[in-house]
Formats: C-alpha cells, sequence, structure tokens
C-alpha cells in the first residue's frame, strides 16, 4: 500500500529539519509565541513576501504588524514580537539565505547562537562581525581589570560597622555597641567617648574600608598607610579553556564546510530580476492604495484596468460610500460619467467625445461640451438611431459591456447619497448632458437597471438645480410619468417633486400636459402601494398651488376635479388608528366591609383536620379571608374564630398563629393602633364573602332568612328582624336539601327521598325573594321546584371571581363617557406627516383657488364649492370632530369653505352631532 501523500507544510517541515541536522543546530516543528503554535511555512512565505528577513528587520515597526497579522500583540506587543522575530531567525534564517537568496549562511556562531537583536544577516562573516562575549572573557583576554573596575567599590555587606575616625563621608553612621552574648555580662567600654563631627573644609582622606578585599589603595607605596605587612596578593582567577574543533571530536562541523565548499564550486544560476535591486532603498514597493488605483485605472482606458475598477469602486461606494468623496480624488466624477456615456455606442453606435473647448459641441455630432453644456442636444438625442432589438438573444461581448456600464450607473448613483458628492457634481455640465442622454434611451427591457441607476442620481441631483419648464431635463422627466413601469414613474415623480428644494426661489411646477394629471390622479387609487401614492400628492399639492394651474383645471378638467376631491376626502383616513379617552363622570357604589368571620362547614371541617399545624391554619386562613390592603381586622377576632372552631384539636399557640397569618398573605400585618385603649389589629385582610375550600373552589351559602337572635350582628345579606342562615355548603345539590329539610320541613319517606305530593303551608323567606312573600297552600313539589330556582342563582348572588378568588364588592360600578378619535402618521416632532396630511394639503390648496375663481367676475360661470364639495360635506365633518392629528389643517379648510358659503349662500350647514361625539 502507498503511503498517503504529504502536504506541502509536511515536505517543507521535514526539508527544514534535514537543513538543521546538517547544520547542528536544534529545531522545533511546532514552536509557539505565548501558548499559540506558529506555523513556520506560513511565517516564511510571509517575510518572503516582504522582502526577506534583512528588509523586515531594517523598517522600524514592521516586525511588530507582522504579528499582528498572526493574531499576536493584543497584549504584551513588544514581547511577543520579539518571540515571533527569534523564531523565525533561529528556525528559518539560515534556510532562507541558502534556498531563496542562494548564498552561504554565516556559521551557527554568529547566527542561530546570539539573540535576534539587529539584522542585516546576510553580509555577516566571522571576519566582520564581533561576537559579543562576557565580562569574565574579556578579562581573561586582556588579563587585567579595567581601570574603571578597579575604581569601583563594591557593596557594603553590612549597615552596623562603625566609621573610622576623620572619615569625610557627610552623614556618618553612628558608632553601636556590640550586643553581649546572653551567657555574658555587660561591660561598658569605659574609654569610649562620644564623638564630636565637624564637617571637613579640606579635601577629606578616603576612609579604609573593613573588608580585607578591598584594600586596593592602601597597596601603592606612594600612599602613607602603605605597610607590608598588611599587603595581600592577588588571588589566581580560573581560566576557562575552550577546545578546539578537530574532524576527531566535532566531525560534523568539517562535513559541513565540505558539502559548502562543493556547493560554491558549482556555477552559480543566474540571479532573478528582483535580487538586482537588493541593495537599492526602498526595495518594498507596495504601490498605490485601492482608491488611487481605481482612480487610473478607469483614467487608463485599458480594458482590464477599467474592468477591476468598476468591480472594487461598486464596492467601495457601497460600504464606505460615507467617506469616499468626489472632491478628494480629482478627474473621477469625470472618469465615471465618460464611462457611463459609452451606453451610446451600444444603443445608438455613437461614442460621444468630451470637449472642454468654449465652442465644442457646436457642430459636431457626437461631441459634448463639458465646460457650459451642449446646446440643442436634446433635439439631437430624439433623432438618434436605435440599433435593432428584434430578439432577447445578446452576445456575450454586448452583455458584459452592458455589465460594466450598469457597474459605472450604480458607483455614480451609489456615491451621490452622499450629499457632498451630490453637491459637488451638481456644478458639473456634462452631468446634465449624461442625463439628457441616459433618460431619453429607447425603452427597452435590458436597460431597465441602467435607467433605474440614472433616476435615482436625477432624484439626488435635481434639488439643486433651478429647472424651467422648457428644460430638457424636466421635459425628460415628465414623458416617465405615463411609464407602466412603476419604478420609473416612482423616480421620476420624486426627481420632479424635490426640483429647486436647495434654492431659495421656490418651484413652479407648470407646462404639464393634462393628460398627466390625470395619470397622477389615477394612481391616487392604488390603496397598496403608498409610495406611489405620496409621490402623486406630492406633485399634485405643488402643482395646485399655482393659480395658472388651478385655473386651466377649472375651466378644462373639472371632471377631474369631481372625482379627485372625494378621494382625497377618503384619503384622510388613510392607515388611522382609532382610539378612544375615557372619562369617568360617577363613581360606583361598594358593599360595605363585612366583619362576620364565617364558620367552616362540617364537610370542610374534616378537611382540615388532615393537615397538622401550622399547614391546618394556614388552610383555614385562606378558605376563610382574602387579601385587601385598605381593611383590617382585631387579632383577638380572629384568634377567637379559629380556636372556637378547632380548639378541640390542639390549634397552634395564639404568637405563632399571629406570626403565621403574616406569612400567608403578603398584604398581611401586624399592628398597634394607640390611643386610650390600644387596638391590636392585622392590616391587610379581611374575612371573604364567598366561602372557599381547600382548592379555592367557592362554596354556596344559604341566605334563608331566620329570626334575629339578640346579640348577634347583622350582616349585609339580611334584612331588618332577620338574619341569613348563613350555612356553608359544597354544592348546590346540599344546599337544596338542606332548603327542603331545614327550612320547609317536607318530610322524607322510607326510601330517603322527599315526599314530593305531601300539602302545606310554605313560605319563602330567600334573601330578596317576593314571589312567595306569604304562606300559601301548595304541594311539595311546586316549593321545592321553586326554592332550587334560588340554589341556580346561588352562585350569581354570591358575584365571587374565581379567577383572582375575590369577591366582587361593587354594587354598581363606575359610569364613563368614551370619546372616539382616531390619529394618523407623525413624525418625532408630533408634526403630522404621510399620505393623509399632504390630501388635506391638496383640499386646501383646491378650496383656496376655487373660491378665488369664483369671486372673479370675470371668468364667466365656473364651478364653486357646493358644485365640488357639497357632496364630501358630511365626510369632512365626521373627520373634523374625529381627526386628532389633522384638526389644525381641517378647521383651516372648514373655515375657508364657510366663508365661501356665507358669500354666495351655498348649503354648507353643520351635521347634526351626537352627544359624546366631540373629544
Amino acid at each position: 500500500m502507498a503511503p498517503p501523500p504529504r502536504t506541502e507544510e509536511e515536505a517543507f517541515l521535514d526539508q527544514l529539519a534535514t537543513f538543521h541536522e546538517a547544520r547542528g543546530t536544534a529545531f522545533d516543528r511546532e514552536p509557539k509565541v505565548s501558548g499559540r503554535p506558529v506555523k513556520l511555512l506560513e511565517l516564511y512565505k510571509t517575510v518572503l513576501r516582504e522582502g526577506g528577513y534583512d528588509v523586515l528587520s531594517a523598517e522600524r515597526m514592521r516586525w511588530r504588524q507582522l504579528a499582528k497579522e498572526f493574531g499576536l500583540g493584543h497584549h504584551h506587543e513588544a514581547a511577543m514580537t520579539f518571540q515571533l522575530k527569534t523564531i523565525y531567525y533561529k528556525y528559518l534564517t539560515a534556510y532562507e539565505i541558502k534556498y531563496h537568496w542562494g548564498e552561504e549562511p554565516p556559521p551557527p556562531e554568529i547566527l542561530e547562537n546570539l539573540t535576534a537583536k539587529g539584522g542585516d544577516v546576510r553580509k555577516r562573516t566571522l571576519d566582520n562581525f564581533n561576537v559579543p562575549g562576557s565580562r569574565e572573557t574579556g578579562l581573561l583576554v586582556d588579563g587585567v581589570e579595567s581601570a574603571e573596575d578597579e575604581q569601583k567599590t563594591p557593596r557594603t555587606k553590612s549597615t552596623i560597622e562603625a566609621e573610622e575616625a576623620g572619615s569625610g563621608g557627610r552623614y556618618p553612621t553612628r558608632q553601636l555597641r556590640q550586643d553581649p552574648k546572653r551567657t555574658q555580662l555587660f561591660q561598658p567600654d569605659l574609654g569610649s567617648t562620644r564623638r564630636m563631627f565637624s564637617r571637613a573644609t579640606n579635601s577629606p582622606q578616603a576612609s579604609p574600608t573593613p573588608q580585607q578585599h578591598q584594600q586596593s589603595s592602601s597597596i601603592d607605596p606612594r600612599n602613607t598607610n602603605f605597610t607590608l605587612d598588611k599587603y595581600q596578593p592577588r588571588q589566581p582567577m580560573a581560566m576557562a579553556l575552550r577546545p578546539v574543533v578537530t574532524p576527531g571530536n566535532n566531525a560534523e562541523i568539517f562535513r559541513q564546510r565540505v558539502a559548502a565548499a562543493r556547493a560554491n564550486a558549482f556555477p552559480k544560476s543566474a540571479l532573478e530580476p528582483q535580487q538586482a535591486l537588493k541593495h537599492v532603498p526602498g526595495v518594498v514597493m507596495r504601490g498605490p492604495n485601492i482608491y488611487i488605483r481605481c482612480l487610473y485605472g478607469l483614467r487608463s482606458e485599458i480594458r482590464e484596468e477599467q474592468e477591476f475598477a468598476l468591480h472594487h469602486l461598486v464596492k467601495v461606494s457601497f460600504e464606505r460610500g460615507d467617506k469616499y468623496k468626489f472632491e478628494g480624488f480629482p478627474q473621477l466624477a469625470e472618469s465615471l460619467l465618460e464611462k457611463a456615456l459609452e451606453i451610446s455606442t451600444l444603443i445608438h453606435g455613437i461614442k460621444w467625445t468630451v470637449s472642454y473647448e468654449e465652442d465644442a459641441g457646436l457642430q459636431d455630432g457626437d461631441v459634448l461640451n463639458g465646460s457650459f453644456g451642449t446646446e440643442g442636444l436634446y433635439e439631437r438625442v430624439q433623432n438618434l438611431p436605435v440599433l435593432a432589438d428584434t430578439d432577447f438573444l445578446e452576445p456575450a461581448e454586448f452583455s458584459h459591456k452592458l455589465v460594466k456600464l450598469n457597474e459605472a450607473a450604480l458607483v455614480i448613483r451609489n456615491m451621490l447619497m452622499l450629499e457632498e458628492n451630490a453637491f459637488f457634481l451638481s456644478k458639473f455640465s456634462l452631468l446634465r448632458d449624461f442625463l439628457i442622454i441616459a433618460i431619453n434611451l429607447p425603452q427597452q427591457e435590458r436597460l431597465v437597471e441602467y435607467r433605474q441607476y440614472v433616476l435615482d442620481i436625477a432624484e439626488q441631483i435635481t434639488k439643486f438645480w433651478e429647472l424651467e419648464s422648457t428644460s430638457p431635463i424636466y421635459l425628460s422627466l415628465l414623458k416617465n410619468l405615463t411609464s407602466e413601469d412603476r419604478g420609473v414613474v416612482l423616480s421620476s415623480a420624486r426627481a420632479i417633486a424635490r426640483i429647486g428644494m436647495e434654492s431659495p426661489r421656490p418651484n413652479r411646477l407648470t407646462n404639464i400636459p393634462l393628460p398627466t394629471i390625470r395619470t397622477l390622479a389615477s394612481y391616487l387609487l392604488l390603496d397598496s402601494d403608498d409610495e406611489i401614492m405620496l409621490a402623486s400628492l406630492d406633485l399634485l399639492y405643488q402643482y395646485t398651488a399655482l393659480p395658472e394651474n388651478m385655473t386651466l383645471m377649472l375651466t378644462s378638467e373639472s371632471t377631474v376635479l369631481r372625482h379627485i376631491i372625494p378621494r382625497l376626502v377618503s384619503l384622510l383616513l388613510h392607515n388611522a388608528q382609532a382610539q378612544e379617552v375615557k372619562l369617568k363622570v360617577k363613581e360606583g357604589q361598594r358593599m360595605a366591609p363585612s366583619t362576620i368571620i364565617p364558620v367552616v362547614p362540617d364537610e370542610l371541617y374534616n378537611q382540615l383536620l388532615l393537615h397538622l399545624e401550622p399547614d391546618r391554619s394556614t388552610k383555614w386562613l385562606r378558605c376563610c379571608f382574602e387579601e385587601a390592603p385598605n381593611e383590617d381586622i382585631t387579632q383577638i377576632a380572629i384568634w377567637q374564630a379559629y380556636q372556637g372552631r378547632f380548639q378541640s384539636n390542639g390549634p397552634i399557640p395564639a404568637a405563632d398563629f399571629i406570626k403565621n397569618v403574616s406569612v400567608t398573605f403578603s398584604t398581611a400585618q401586624a399592628q398597634v393602633i394607640n390611643g386610650t385603649n390600644p387596638r391590636f389589629i392585622i392590616k391587610g385582610i379581611r374575612p371573604r364573602r364567598v366561602l372557599v375550600n381547600t382548592k379555592g373552589e367557592p362554596l354556596h351559602q344559604c341566605l334563608w332568612q331566620v329570626a334575629a337572635q339578640s346579640g348577634n350582628e347583622q350582616s349585609a345579606q339580611s334584612s331588618a328582624g332577620f338574619q341569613s342562615c348563613g350555612l356553608w355548603h359544597s354544592s348546590s345539590k346540599d344546599l337544596w336539601k338542606h332548603m327542603v329539610k331545614d327550612h320547609l320541613s317536607i318530610p322524607l319517606m322510607g326510601d330517603g327521598k322527599f315526599d314530593a305530593t305531601a300539602q302545606g303551608s310554605y313560605q319563602c323567606r330567600w334573601l330578596g325573594c317576593t314571589k312567595y312573600a306569604t304562606t300559601i297552600e301548595t304541594s311539595a313539589r311546586v316549593a321545592g321546584l321553586h326554592v332550587r330556582l334560588h340554589v341556580n342563582n346561588s352562585s350569581k348572588a354570591t358575584d365571587l371571581d374565581t379567577a383572582a378568588g375575590k369577591f366582587n364588592d361593587m354594587i354598581q360600578d363606575d359610569e364613563f363617557v368614551r370619546h372616539p378619535y382616531v390619529t394618523t402618521l407623525q413624525d418625532e416632532k408630533n408634526t403630522p406627516t404621510g399620505i393623509p396630511y399632504m390630501a388635506v394639503l391638496v383640499l386646501k390648496n383646491l378650496a383656496r383657488h376655487i373660491i378665488r375663481q369664483q369671486q372673479n367676475s370675470q371668468l364667466g360661470e365656473i364651478l364653486v364649492v357646493e358644485d365640488l364639495f357639497g357632496e364630501v360635506k358630511e365626510q369632512l365633518w365626521h373627520n373634523f370632530i374625529l381627526h386628532k392629528t389633522l384638526r389644525y389643517e381641517l378647521d383651516h379648510l372648514m373655515s375657508m369653505l364657510y366663508k365661501a358659503n356665507g358669500e354666495r349662500g351655498s348649503n354648507l350647514d353643520h351635521p347634526r352631532v351626537s352627544d359624546g361625539g366631540i373629544s
């Protein structure tokens, strides 16, 4: 089986390992920088691409930039950069010199064995490069220490050693006594006296130091303190010996030298062209940036360079359009326009030539005056021949050129999205000629993309121009308003509406054909297309603002006005949001708070006994009480109610019970109300009006009225002299049995069923029942069926909100008055905008000029306000009443209509408004 093929990196590492083995140097296949592995092949190619190790080292901070390209240098940039440089220096520098440059690398003694500091390694030899050695090696070579070393004073080892008398130190240290041994008695030195130090006036003599090995000044015979007994010879220093390299102890070195001599004997190959400039300053030529290359590529008229430039300019103008400006790159705008004008070569077979002479374009048919604009260009373009377009098949060369021309137009369009670029290019006369030619291209499907880019350019540029009604660009845009292409209509309408927006003089839209006005009015019927409706309203608003246009419409196109006004009124509520305001006019009535703690029935009592304390008290509290932040109950009342029911079952102590109340209900809080008689209450709970079981399901209470016992408190569910039975039952069936047996006293038969045929005197005492308020003679069946009606309505009578588990104590709800209104689109300053706002502005223009026309008696019989606005008066009043956003604009409109109504006596009366209709 053949071995698997090796990758390029593995082959490179194997070759590099063989090289270092022959060279006798260490090699690491996977070196790391701060724990990150570095690929040697990628590092080698990157350095060679930059010019090699010497070029990279000669340029300041270049290695640091290279480290960032390898993902290093986020922290400790200098350290990581030097580590990366060291890896290349030790493992790849010699390999580069030998195999890339074809030269013999320096020996390891002056390359791999040294640090990577410095550069220019290709010129290193044993003769011209000094190997930096240690201080000891220098001493062995020189035999003596330098004068500087002799004068150096070693650091004092002990700070408690006293200075000698007569020391010239400025701050002499104080002499301290030696600490005696623990077994030796202290004996003071009576001979020692305290010395008085004075500042020396003459040059002091150096005091001898306690160290005996630093008596270099005392062995000088010229010194007065020199004595023979103090002389100590200098200690001999050990010499470091290096063995001589011989074939016996290092045969590998000699083999390398023989191999190198043989390699040098062979004739060297011719140097590559780039090697001739290796010693020339600035050898690494990076070339211009992408912006400059694209600019000169366009101007070079070389097809490949122009395609490269257009391809990259599309991306640059889209991603960096906010920074890519025409004024920073001279001739860029002219080059792009000249390139985009080549569309005439494909469609008309004419190549335009741009000339900046004063009289250019006057006689020649294919010359454009780039300085002042070309006169008669609009008429000349109308007569240009169009190449045959009989089928949809195009040659590959034609399609390729059209794609590049689309890219040129797209670049101009993207760059004009920046306001500064649009203003800069608006001063070019060549741009006007380009728009005249491009907008009037024939209607062909293959030119849809190009035409759309051109119209986008016109949309961004016309706001800086003041175009007359006879301007070729204005006339060309007007023709597009009747196109069947939505994009053409939308862009053309926006371009016309923006004419002269940046000019101090208002723009006057005149010379618009009446069929075009009818087309714009028809666009208002497109409910699903807000963009084209808004563009049409913008044009109609500017058109109806001129009196001469309105005079023409009133006299020639009255039918259009009869149809457009109702449509404008309906657009006042376009995408309106209906809302309402609730105003409280009367507070609701609530039941008086209940103070009677309900008694749990036997069935619920047996369920509670199944639980131990304190869980039993918790469940009892949830069954009998509910949260009420504004209510309270006395501690003694709630404790007595619980103790009275569970006295024989070992209830929880009173203190623990009160604490458990606060744990059970989040709103409950034990408080003391100070006064003459302090009250201990629990704030935040109240007794339930409707008792619930342990699952939160409501029970059924018997509201049968019985004679009130003396001392019992009257509840809300009782009448004078009577009180409710008050017994609770888990089901309506149990309640019915209780009423039939205990209150109606209907006898039971042997099988446990009630005797329905029994005759007797029965009276219904259910709370609020008036049907059988007095005693009547009837059968038990009739009486039982009657009380069943109360059982079925018992849950409604209690009116418990089972979702919240609370009793609804509202007797009568709050009364509100609701005022409906609508709102439409507003901007961030709460100013009306959008289709409804433009519709009301057009209506105001129409009403204003119609009133003026009917006041002018010289025009004869014309349409009056009643004829045009009479059918929509109710809708206008309805919108005025409900429309909150456009209320001020509609108020102005209705004021103008009423003014005309008073002068002509037409019928525009205010409609009848129901109560609450005006908010």
